[in-house]
């Protein structure tokens, strides 16, 4: 798992598709009527908060619509790293800037199971209204890999049944609070139809456009049988995003990176240049999502910063100024 990275959700199986797309040829741009949104996660695998507020900070100046924090106790099978914790994170966050300009603040995903759907409700709510609007709470089940982080804090791991109870659980208790707009994440078919029943949004990870369009339409589909207006039910992406200057250099940039990872997490990240892994994300867009996140990977800390200004630039984002500036 990258610093700044997910988690949640597992690649969706069977893909062969590579994730550079330097090569690709020209982008189906999004319909200009229906605004992509874009967020980045934020760097929490360390113990010291601040380089991650003084990124927090930067997101909002450079003009993206949010930030969103992770719910791992630990970065993925490395128990002797740390990580900040995320709901007192998205705490300080709240406090720090508000989402009354529109700059929204969210989990992807919190992980049902590790807190009691009501205690889950009262934070959200707490930080909602510390945060003067709605948050997104992005839940999801949590995999195997998950396992260990929860028997080493004394916290239970249930079987998939179990877990999906505790995800549709969690996805109630924060809507009855209206203090959060409810993402449920996950790539099975049994949270696909969950997400059609009770959430606002389903989120995918690291599919492509049409596995997204595919995806999307289960969801709906179960959201009319459960008698919900299916329109109402959209769907979000997350995943690895690495940017570089140009495509040769975001190519070196990935194959370094890849010498330590699974080759079935590299084929997923959508990498090359800043106009490529845009038009990738309206192809996102056009698929069906209505915001992408992007958990940016591939570099130090410098690099990422590199690579959000990278994408802000090429986005057209208009740049944020505080009020005392």
């Amino acid at each position: 798992m990258p610093d700044g990275g997910f988690g949640g959700h597992s690649p969706a199986a069977g893909s062969t598709e590579s994730g550079f797309h330097g090569g690709r040829g020209a982008p189906r741009w999004v319909n200009p009527a229906r605004r992509l949104r874009i967020g980045l996660t934020l760097p929490q695998f360390r113990r010291d908060a601040s380089s991650t507020l003084a990124t927090f900070d930067e997101l909002w100046r450079l003009g993206y619509d949010g930030a969103f924090v992770f719910d791992h106790l630990w970065p993925l099978l490395q128990p002797t790293r740390p990580a900040l914790e995320g709901w007192t994170l998205l705490a300080t966050l709240a406090a720090r800037r508000g989402g009354g300009d529109g700059f929204r603040l969210g989990t992807l995903v919190t992980r049902a199971g590790l807190r009691a759907p009501s205690l889950l409700a009262h934070m959200a709510a707490t930080v909602r209204s510390i945060a003067g609007a709605p948050l997104i709470a992005g839940v999801g089940a949590g995999d195997a890999a998950s396992r260990a982080e929860n028997l080493a804090f004394g916290l239970p791991y249930e079987d998939a049944a179990g877990r999906l109870a505790n995800v549709e659980a969690a996805a109630v208790a924060l809507a009855g609070t209206g203090a959060a707009e409810v993402w449920i994440g996950g790539l099975g078919a049994t949270t696909r139809a969950l997400a059609g029943r009770v959430a606002d949004a389903w989120n995918a990870w690291g599919v492509t456009p049409d596995e997204l369009a595919a995806g999307l339409a289960t969801v709906r589909q179960a959201a009319e049988q459960a008698g919900r207006d299916p329109a109402t039910v959209r769907a979000t992406w997350g995943g690895q995003v690495l940017i570089g200057t140009d495509a040769a250099e975001a190519r070196v940039l990935l194959d370094r990176w890849a010498e330590r990872r699974e080759p079935q997490d590299v084929a997923r990240t959508v990498a090359g240049d800043a106009a490529t892994v845009l038009a990738r994300l309206h192809e996102l867009g056009e698929a069906g999502a209505v915001w992408c996140i992007a958990a940016l990977v591939g570099g130090p800390d410098q690099q990422l910063d590199s690579m959000r200004s990278l994408l802000a630039k090429a986005a057209g984002f208009a740049m944020r100024v505080p009020a005392s500036a």
